[in-house]
C-alpha cells in the first residue's frame, strides 16, 4: 500500500506530496514517459514509501502492491508474482538490467538483489515486453540502486546509513554508502550485512529458515552539462537455509556473485530528429550450491548440484522526436552461459526411455530490435505503439541445438479527462520461447524436494492482452483502477503428475511441465485520500485490492497456485516531527484449484502435502508503523519501529509451494535507524 512521502514538516509534506503527483516519471521507459501518460498500469516505490516497506527480500518489499503476490519460499527466497504469472514471465531488473540469476527457474532460489540500499522500484505490468524482452511476458521488476553516479557532488559528499533489528527472527542488518566527487567525476561506494535466525511463526519456530549475507560494491562517473557515463562492481554473497521438507536434511544454499554495469546517457546537439542515446551493459558471474544430506541417517551434508551462469546483457536506445511524434528504438543482446553440475542434475537425461538427453551445458543468445512511438492526437490524447523482433539461438550439450524467432507487439491510448482524470486503454501480442527447464528437465531437484520432468514437445507460448486503466493523478483523492484480460496458447506450467520416483533411497514427487490454453483475468486498485488537513498535522486513509483468476481451459480446471483476492486498508498520521500509522490486509479463502483425476487418491507416501493443490484458508495482517524526525540542518535522519502481524494470525500463501511448512512470520517487532548526511 502507498502512503504519502514522510517529511519534517507540514508544508514540507504537503509540497513532497505534490512534487511526487505531478513530474512524476518512469525510469524504465526510455522517453522518461509521466505516469497519466501511460497506457499500462504501473507502481512506483520510492522515497518513505520505500523505506516504509523494505524487507528481507524484492519481493517481501513489494508485498502489498496491487496485483504483486510473492512465492515465499521462506525469508530467504522469494520471488514477485505479477497478475498471477511469475518465473520466467517476470523479468528481474537491477538499473534495467538482468539480474543474472536462477530465481526464474525454481521457488527455492533466491533473487539476486539486496534490496537494503535501493532508491526506487519501478513495475511494469502488460506490454512492458517489448523493451525488456519475451520473458517480461507477465511485466517486470526494475530495481534502481544509484551505484552509477548521475550528477555531481562536488562540494557535497555525503553518506547514507542503515540499520535495524526483528524479533520475529532475532535479525540484524546494517548497511552504508558514501558518495564524493568533483564537478565532473563522482563516486559511490557501499556495503551491506544481514545476519538471522529461525523465524517465528503463530505454531512456533520454523525450522532451517535462517540466512546471511553480505555484499559490497563501488562505482563512478563522470558527469557532463548533457549527459554522464559511468560504470560499477558488486559482489554479494548469500546463505540461506531452505525450510519445509527439506529441514530434517539441513539444506542450504550457499550463493556467490560478482557483477558489472557500465551506462551512459547523452544528449544529441544539431539534430531535428535524434535527441538522445542510452547504452546499458552489464555482466554477471552467479554460482550457487544446494547442500544437504543425502537422507535423514547421514551424519554430513555434501553438494548436490551446482548451478553457474555467466551472462551479459546490452541494450542501446535511440531517443527521437519528430513533430508531435516521440520514440525509441533500438537493439538488445542477452547472452548467457548456463550450466547445472553434480550428482543429481535436473539435467540428467532420461536414459530408459530415450526421449530427453543429458544436458552438460547451455550457451544462448537473444538478439531483438525494437521500436516505441508517442503521437499526440491533441491536448488530451495520446496514442501509442511499439514492436519486438526477437531471435533466440541456444546451443546445447547433449540435445539439439534450437534457433527461433519470435514477435511481440502492442498499442495503446490515454485520454484525459479534465484535469484529474485519466482513461487509459492497451493491447499487447507477446510470444515466448519455452525455457530449457521447461523442455528437458529430468531429474532431482533437492531444493523443492521432487523430481522435475520437461516435456520435448512444448510449443512457443502466446499471450494477447488487453486492460483498461482508470487513474485520478493530482487532488486530494488519487489511485487507478485496472482491469485486464489475457489469453494464452501453449501457457507453460509445472503440477504434479500423481506419481513418485524413488531417488537414493528417498521418494520424490514428480512434477511436471505441461502445456495448455489458458485464460488469466482481474481487477486491481488503489486509493490514497488526505482527508484532514490541520496545522501541524494531517492524515491520509489509503484502501487497495487486488484480484485474479487463472483458468486451464484445456482441461476445464483452475491453474495451481494462483493467489488469493486481497483487500487492505490503512491510516497515516502525519506531524511536525512524528509519524504514525496502521493497516490491515486480508487475504480471501482461495479455493480454486486444480482437480486432477489421478490426485483424488491422494497419490503417494509423502506426509508433507506442500505441492497437493488444496484450498487456502483466509487471513488478516494487522501490521503498524511510527517514526520520529531526527533531521538536523542537512542531516535527514529517522528512527522507525514496524509491529508485523500484531494478532499473531495463522497466515499461509496460497502461492507458495511450501504454504503448509513455511508460514508467514507470527507477531514481530522491527525496530531501526535511517540517517542521509
Amino acid at each position: 500500500m502507498i502512503f504519502a512521502s514522510l517529511a519534517t514538516a507540514q508544508d514540507k509534506n504537503l509540497n513532497e506530496r505534490l512534487e511526487e503527483l505531478e513530474p512524476l516519471v518512469v525510469e524504465s521507459s526510455p522517453l522518461n514517459t509521466k505516469v497519466e501518460d501511460l497506457t499500462q498500469a504501473w507502481s512506483v516505490l520510492n522515497k518513505s514509501e520505500l523505506e516504509k516497506a523494505k524487507a528481507n527480500t524484492i519481493a517481501d518489499t513489494l508485498a502489498n502492491q496491487p496485483g504483486i503476490h510473492q512465492t515465499y519460499f521462506g525469508p530467504s527466497s522469494n520471488r514477485p508474482i505479477i497478475r498471477g504469472l511469475g518465473k520466467h514471465r517476470i523479468r528481474m531488473l537491477q538499473n534495467g538490467v538482468e539480474s543474472f540469476d536462477f530465481s526464474a527457474s525454481s521457488a527455492d532460489h533466491a533473487v539476486n538483489i539486496d534490496p537494503m540500499l535501493i532508491e526506487r522500484i519501478e513495475m511494469l505490468r502488460g506490454s512492458s515486453a517489448l523493451l525488456y524482452g519475451s520473458n517480461a511476458i507477465g511485466g517486470a521488476v526494475n530495481v534502481i540502486d544509484r551505484s552509477i553516479p548521475t550528477r555531481s557532488f562536488a562540494g557535497s559528499p555525503g553518506a547514507v546509513f542503515r540499520t535495524g533489528y526483528n524479533s520475529v527472527n532475532d535479525g540484524w542488518n546494517v548497511g552504508g554508502m558514501g558518495f564524493a566527487g568533483t564537478e565532473s567525476l563522482s563516486f559511490q561506494i557501499n556495503g551491506s550485512n544481514r545476519d538471522y535466525d529461525n523465524y517465528d511463526s503463530p505454531v512456533g519456530k520454523i525450522a532451517n529458515s535462517m540466512g546471511e549475507s553480505h555484499s559490497y560494491g563501488l562505482g563512478g562517473a563522470r558527469i557532463w552539462d548533457n549527459g554522464y557515463a559511468g560504470m560499477s562492481f558488486s559482489s554479494l554473497e548469500n546463505i540461506y537455509g531452505v525450510p519445509g521438507e527439506h529441514a530434517d536434511l539441513e539444506t542450504r544454499i550457499e550463493m556467490e556473485s560478482d557483477r558489472f554495469q557500465a551506462r551512459s546517457e547523452f544528449d544529441v546537439t544539431g539534430s531535428d530528429f535524434l535527441k538522445s542515446v542510452q547504452l546499458t551493459l552489464g555482466y554477471g558471474d552467479y554460482l550457487h550450491n544446494e547442500i544437504g544430506k543425502e537422507d535423514e541417517n547421514a551424519t554430513e551434508t555434501e553438494t548436490h548440484s551446482t548451478f553457474i551462469r555467466d551472462g551479459f546483457e546490452t541494450r542501446i536506445a535511440f531517443v527521437h522526436e519528430l513533430g508531435s511524434l516521440r520514440g525509441v528504438f533500438g537493439f538488445h543482446g542477452l547472452f548467457d552461459n548456463l550450466k547445472i553440475a553434480g550428482e543429481e542434475s535436473i539435467f540428467g537425461g532420461d536414459e530408459a526411455n530415450g526421449t530427453i538427453g543429458a544436458i552438460s551445458g547451455e550457451d544462448s543468445s537473444r538478439i531483438a530490435f525494437f521500436l516505441m512511438e508517442e503521437f499526440d492526437l491533441g491536448d488530451t490524447t495520446l496514442v501509442n505503439a511499439g514492436i519486438r523482433w526477437e531471435n533466440h539461438d541456444r546451443d546445447l550439450q547433449g540435445e539439439k541445438d534450437t534457433d527461433e524467432s519470435i514477435f511481440s507487439a502492442a498499442g495503446g491510448i490515454s485520454q484525459q479527462l479534465g484535469e484529474e482524470w485519466t482513461l487509459s486503454g492497451n493491447l499487447n501480442y507477446t510470444e515466448r520461447t519455452p525455457e530449457t527447464a521447461e523442455l528437458y528437465s529430468f531429474g532431482p531437484h533437492h531444493g523443492t524436494e521432487s523430481f522435475e520432468i520437461g516435456n520435448p514437445a512444448l510449443k512457443n507460448e502466446t499471450a494477447t492482452g488487453v486492460e483498461v486503466i482508470l487513474r485520478r493523478n493530482i487532488g486530494k483523492v488519487t489511485g487507478q483502477l485496472s482491469a485486464f484480460h489475457t489469453q494464452f496458447d501453449n501457457y507453460v506450467f509445472l503440477e504434479a503428475n500423481g506419481n513418485e520416483r524413488l531417488v537414493h533411497g528417498e521418494d520424490m514427487r514428480e512434477m511436471q511441465y505441461e502445456g495448455a490454453k489458458a485464460e488469466f483475468r482481474g481487477l486491481e486498485a488503489e486509493i490514497d485520500w488526505l482527508a484532514l488537513e490541520n496545522p501541524g498535522w494531517s492524515l491520509l486513509l489509503s484502501a487497495y485490492g487486488d484480484m485474479v483468476r487463472g483458468k486451464n481451459e484445456t482441461e476445464g480446471t483452475y491453474l495451481p497456485r494462483i493467489p488469493a483476492s486481497r483487500l487492505g486498508v490503512g491510516f497515516e498520521i502525519q506531524a511536525d516531527r512524528l509519524t504514525f500509522g496502521m493497516d490491515l490486509n486480508h487475504a480471501f479463502k482461495q479455493d480454486e484449484i486444480p482437480v486432477h483425476e489421478e490426485e483424488t487418491g491422494g497419490g503417494g507416501g509423502h506426509d508433507d502435502h506442500d505441492h497437493e493443490p488444496t484450498p487456502t484458508a483466509s487471513h488478516s495482517l494487522l501490521n503498524a508503523y511510527a517514526s520520529y524526525d531526527l533531521s538536523m540542518g542537512d542531516a535527514a535522519g529517522q528512527i522507525f519501529l514496524r509491529g508485523h502481524n500484531l494478532t499473531d494470525e495463522l497466515a499461509r500463501l496460497h502461492s507458495s509451494l511450501l504454504k503448509d511448512s513455511a508460514l508467514l512470520p507470527g507477531a514481530g517487532v522491527e525496530i531501526g535507524l535511517r540517517l542521509d548526511f
